[in-house]
């Protein structure tokens, strides 16, 4: 609470506009939430439809949160339900960006390239998550097209990455910062990625089952690939405490093994951008430790 009273009025009002972009934002994740597993184009056509009845949506009954209240949660052509998950993304897209550029960007001082780039993360894994949840599948055209983002990141903002300068062989070689952080990049996807095909490796072996999918690996490399090889290896510890509350009620009660991972990935990975320099310093901490025995 104290460090919320150091942000000026000015960076109050920029929260309360990316807060109203997160939402417009979060308006248009929920068209890729339903046409990409459908096999739709999200750009075509470009105006939203009621999946029941296919009439477009006008402008005015489109309004990010406004809308679904306003119309009480039906469509205002055929009068049926409209899903709480519309609302949901919109406000949870409003809230997740504006927490971000509050604090990496007002708090942490981080330039507002890297929390455009934090910000797009986050918006892909919001798809990624709803998606999973729905399907229990995590769309290519989400985590590969992630992964090419994230390396033209690493490439375009070196300085993205807490930490980068472990990879200081690479800009002692080239003396060029552009690819010291396209390896970052390329590390943290290859890491990302690692850590959780290790762990899905290791409990298939274990349990006799499939425990964690390919798209849960490509979604790590994902984060990888955007915020170096800290991020993914503390969130994948991070992401069982919200795992847990959903996973252990669903196999005592009800006996399933089968649960979506990739929304508890994404929750964690969430919670260590918001609090990177915090985890990062943390596991720098621990590779001292382990350099001095070693």
């Amino acid at each position: 609470m104290p460090m919320l009273l150091a942000i000026t009025p000015r960076e109050w009002a920029v929260t309360l506009l990316v807060f109203v972009v997160g939402c417009a934002v979060g308006s248009f994740l929920n068209v890729c939430i339903w046409r990409i597993p459908s096999g739709l184009s999200v750009t075509c056509p470009s105006r939203s439809f009621c999946p029941r009845c296919r009439t477009p949506i006008a402008w005015f009954h489109n309004v990010p949160l406004l809308s679904f209240l306003s119309l009480g949660g039906r469509c205002r052509h055929c009068g049926g339900l409209i899903s709480w998950r519309y609302f949901f993304v919109e406000g949870i897209t409003g809230l997740l960006l504006a927490s971000v550029y509050v604090a990496q960007g007002a708090l942490a001082g981080a330039g507002s390239g890297q929390v455009i780039i934090m910000g797009l993360l986050v918006t892909l894994l919001i798809v990624a998550s709803a998606i999973d949840l729905d399907f229990l599948i995590i769309p290519d055209e989400i985590s590969l097209f992630g992964v090419m983002g994230g390396l033209a990141a690493g490439a375009l903002l070196p300085g993205l990455y807490v930490g980068a300068a472990s990879y200081h062989t690479f800009a002692a070689v080239t003396r060029t910062p552009a690819f010291h952080g396209f390896m970052a990049s390329a590390v943290g996807a290859v890491v990302g990625g690692g850590v959780v095909l290790v762990a899905a490796l290791v409990g298939t072996a274990v349990f006799r089952r499939e425990a964690m999918g390919l798209g849960d690996v490509k979604l790590m490399a994902m984060v990888g690939a955007f915020m170096g090889w800290k991020v993914p290896v503390a969130a994948f510890f991070v992401a069982p405490f919200f795992g847990l509350p959903y996973g252990l009620p669903l196999l005592f009660f009800k006996k399933d093994h089968v649960m979506p991972y990739g929304p508890f990935l994404s929750m964690g990975t969430v919670t260590v951008i918001l609090f990177r320099g915090f985890f990062c310093d943390y596991i720098a901490h621990i590779e001292e430790l382990v350099s001095y025995f070693i």
